[in-house]
């Protein structure tokens, strides 16, 4: 091992060790709600996160001029799919890239430089500037998710909210700030939308656009129709919400029966190698033939 590596090695342990020292003073979660304002304060002001905002406001008007059409659309699809966290921009996207790839792959150059490895560097850079987009399209991906599992509920209380005789934009405004979430989130943009001039079916299939849910698709699609049709809109919600719910626990079932095969696998591949491991290094240990000679 050389000396860069193991010195590589021993900052990061000490990293570890330092991101302990909050878990040990934490003193559980009453202390928690009590302080948390002050945490989110300490949090937004912490150095190293001043010091990547201050890198992407510096490299993300640089970086960002350099993109092709079809890259800025496909970094704007993700970044809609995940809400656009923190009003999170096309070039602020871009500048968090380029400060997590001079940050992680900038120590590990002068490493290189000195001897050691670039590989290490390599690795450093494209870990900096690859986990922005694993993370926008967790996080994407995760809010599809939840708007999928939500959307049967939410339409079944603006169902009743609409029997009950409120108008069809308060009521969607009313469920969708009780509710909250994505889908609330998602259907206040949509009244915002209307609020300023545009027509219904323009908002709505906005928000068809944004977002890549089927269930929310066939919702926005159904509203529609039954508008045109004249379908009163509580009972066409209701139907729209039992085939959402029909629909997800075919693809509960179709999940399921995927696992199985997954599951077999990785016993075939793990565990069985594993425990005929096990058992001839038990029979090699327990008898003897180490002793014997047969193996010289």
């Amino acid at each position: 091992m050389t000396p860069a590596l193991a010195g590589v090695l021993a900052m990061a342990s000490v990293a570890v060790g330092l991101m302990g020292i909050p878990l040990l003073r934490d003193r559980g979660p009453i202390d928690r709600l009590d302080s948390g304002a002050r945490a989110d304060r300490e949090r937004e002001g912490s150095a190293i996160r001043r010091l990547v905002e201050w890198l992407a406001l510096r490299l993300g008007p640089r970086v960002t001029p350099a993109l092709r059409s079809s890259r800025r659309e496909s970094i704007d699809r993700r970044l809609d799919l995940a809400g656009r966290p923190g009003g999170l921009t096309v070039q602020r996207f871009m500048g968090y890239k380029a400060a997590g790839l001079v940050l992680l792959g900038g120590p590990f150059l002068l490493f290189a430089l000195g001897g050691s490895s670039p590989l290490l560097a390599l690795l450093a850079g494209g870990l900096g500037w690859f986990a922005p987009d694993v993370l926008v399209s967790r996080a994407g991906r995760l809010r599809q998710e939840r708007i999928e599992r939500d959307l049967p509920d939410f339409l079944d209380i603006l169902a009743v909210t609409v029997r009950a005789g409120l108008g069809y934009r308060l009521s969607l405004a009313r469920v969708a700030e009780s509710l909250g979430g994505p889908v609330g989130e998602e259907m206040l943009v949509a009244l915002r939308q209307m609020e300023l001039g545009a027509s219904r079916r323009a908002a709505f299939e906005a928000l068809r656009d944004r977002n890549a849910s089927e269930q929310l698709s066939s919702f926005v699609a159904a509203q529609l129709q039954a508008e045109e049709l004249g379908v009163p809109l509580s009972e066409a919600l209701n139907d729209i919400a039992g085939d959402m719910r029909r629909a997800a626990h075919q693809a509960a079932r179709r999940r399921a029966a995927r696992a199985a095969p997954r599951v077999s696998l990785v016993v075939t591949s793990l565990i069985v190698p594993g425990t005929m491991i096990l058992i001839i290094a038990s029979i090699l240990l327990g008898s003897d033939l180490q002793e014997s000679g047969i193996f010289d």
